[in-house]
C-alpha cells in the first residue's frame, strides 16, 4: 500500500484529451521527466493508486498529454481531472532529492496551526486541491472548517517534533469566514 509519506506532489490532472483516453497534466516543475517514474499516483477514494503511463506527449511549457494504461476513453480519463498528481519519491532523481528540503502542503497534515500570540486556531486536516491555489483545511476546536491560503508569506515558522505551523495571517482572512 502508498502511504503519503513515500509520495511527493508534482502537478495536476486537467481535463480529457479527445475521445482516446488521454488526459492533459500541469507539472510543478520544468525539470520533471516523467519517463524517469514507474508510474504516476493520484488519490482514488482515499486510496493512493499507481497509474502506468502508455506515452507522454509534450504539449506546453508546464503541460503533457499522458495516455495511461486501462483507460481507454473520455469518460474513464474524465474521472481523473483535477486530481493532484503524485511520483515516488524513492524514484525522484538524487540531485532533485538534495535540492528539496522544504514542506509541501501534503506534510503538514495532522499540524495544529498557531497565530499570533499563540492562539490555537485548529488542526489541519486536508489540502483542498481542485482550486487555482492550494488552501489547507483546518478544523477548529468547535467543529468549523476553514479554508487557509497555502502560501510561504503566512507561514512564519513550522515545530515537526511538535507538529505545530505558525502563521500570520492577513487581517480579517479567519473572521470572514467564521
Amino acid at each position: 500500500m502508498i502511504s503519503r509519506s513515500d509520495i511527493q506532489p508534482v502537478g495536476k490532472f486537467l481535463k480529457p484529451h479527445g475521445i482516446n483516453g488521454e488526459i492533459a497534466v500541469m507539472h510543478d516543475s520544468d525539470d520533471i521527466d516523467f519517463n524517469d517514474y514507474s508510474c504516476v499516483i493520484t488519490d482514488v477514494d482515499g486510496i493512493f493508486v499507481p497509474f502506468f503511463l502508455k506515452s507522454i506527449r509534450h504539449k506546453g511549457a508546464d503541460t503533457d498529454l499522458f495516455s495511461i494504461e486501462g483507460i481507454s476513453d473520455e469518460s474513464k480519463a474524465g474521472r481523473l481531472s483535477n486530481k493532484t498528481v503524485y511520483v515516488l519519491r524513492s524514484e525522484i532523481p538524487s540531485e532533485e532529492n538534495e535540492e528539496d528540503d522544504g514542506f509541501y502542503a501534503e506534510d503538514l497534515i495532522g499540524h495544529t496551526v498557531i497565530l499570533a500570540g499563540n492562539k490555537k486556531l485548529g488542526k489541519i486536516i486536508g489540502i483542498e486541491d481542485t482550486t487555482a491555489n492550494y488552501l489547507f483545511i483546518v478544523e477548529t476546536p468547535d467543529g468549523k472548517k476553514l479554508l487557509i491560503p497555502v502560501a510561504d508569506e503566512f507561514v512564519s515558522g513550522i515545530d515537526s517534533e511538535h507538529q505545530e505551523i505558525e502563521m500570520d495571517l492577513p487581517k480579517g482572512l479567519v473572521e470572514i469566514q467564521e
